[in-house]
């Protein structure tokens, strides 16, 4: 049967968040209705705001709630489940064809958005996006491990390429840097060095693993970077070099902190690109060629399910502090103030938002 609930939506490219009642598809086979109980508001979203599209959009990647009802072919969850909503498939049914959720609004036109939506009270979302919660993980800030968690820490472990004794950059701190942060200090490298340009989120991300921090805006960040640490080459810089700001400034740094390599002897480092690019980038590649350095994107972290439960158990061992990261929580009616202390720089952590 349809699911109708309240839910955010643009109609236009650049327009406002509109809260509103709307009428979720019916359910196919395989779907699955969730009563949402918290979501995460990531800047992918804000950049989407921000795209031209066919019609209205509905937003939100993240989320955690309880099964209300399962499609005669979903095997994977069951009613009563507590899960995680997460815009990554699972690698057993990601074959079947992404998902729109599409949404009736109350004049008649239908709104969509791909794989999953979050920013509502209840969501229907095929069942390969989500993850089981076991009965010792009831906690609402699980809902940052649909996204940025697995962003952030997927590009360290899977991109960067990091292990123990590796020494690793990360630029821009919020939900997704702090998680790379702290997915370096578990991988046991021997120096993350922490880059924003606000002395508060630098400080903070020391609780997070960071052993060194530099203030891009008054220090020559690249400069820093190469003086505080070697890669395995034994030249100056790092071995990943983690970019989750997106634009030409920053990608550009990352690859030059990348600590350059040895020809014959030793590959350079990696700059690794988390967020989402802003603009075109300007970039000489023989610096690339020449000193054997990697530049590699990643969307998600490259991350699997199976991911996503290693970081469950790390809250469980205290290996990632989610409690932490949550540094502002807003009530579900607020959720435009959320997006809007996000887009200006104001959330230190990382925000959630509850639905009641």
């Amino acid at each position: 049967m349809p699911t109708t609930t309240r839910a955010y939506f643009q109609r236009e490219q650049d327009g406002p968040l509109e809260l509103t009642t709307v009428t979720l598809a019916d359910p196919r086979p395989h779907d699955v209705r969730v009563r949402l109980i918290a979501t995460g508001v990531c800047q992918s979203q804000i950049y989407w705001m921000h795209q031209p599209r066919p019609k209205p959009l509905l937003f939100g990647h993240e989320g955690y709630g309880v099964v209300e009802a399962a499609g005669d072919a979903v095997t994977r969850v069951g009613v009563g489940d507590t899960v995680m909503v997460t815009w990554l498939p699972s690698a057993e049914s990601a074959e079947r064809a992404p998902g729109q959720t599409l949404a009736t609004l109350p004049d008649g036109t239908e709104a969509f958005w791909t794989n999953v939506s979050t920013w509502n009270e209840h969501t229907v979302v095929d069942e390969q996006y989500l993850v089981v919660l076991g009965p010792q993980l009831r906690d609402p800030a699980l809902a940052l491990i649909g996204c940025a968690v697995p962003t952030g820490a997927g590009a360290v472990i899977n991109a960067g390429a990091v292990t123990a004794g590796d020494t690793v950059a990360v630029i821009g701190l919020g939900g997704v840097g702090l998680s790379a942060v702290a997915a370096a200090a578990a991988q046991g490298a021997a120096a993350v060095i922490a880059i924003d340009i606000a002395d508060e989120k630098l400080a903070f991300a020391k609780r997070f693993g960071a052993t060194h921090v530099v203030n891009s805006v008054t220090q020559d960040a690249v400069a820093a970077v190469r003086e505080l640490a070697r890669g395995r080459s034994g030249n100056p810089g790092v071995d990943a070099a983690v970019d989750c700001v997106g634009n030409a400034t920053t990608i550009t740094q990352a690859v030059a902190m990348a600590a350059d390599g040895k020809v014959s002897l030793h590959r350079g480092g990696n700059a690794v690109v988390v967020g989402v690019p802003k603009t075109s980038l300007d970039l000489d590649p023989i610096q690339l060629l020449t000193k054997e350095k990697s530049l590699l994107g990643t969307l998600g972290g490259g991350c699997g399910h199976d991911q996503l439960g290693l970081f469950c158990d790390w809250t469980l061992t205290g290996t990632l502090d989610l409690a932490a990261m949550v540094t502002e929580r807003f009530a579900f009616e607020d959720l435009p103030q959320a997006v809007e202390a996000l887009r200006q720089g104001r959330i230190l952590g990382r925000s959630l938002v509850e639905m009641g």
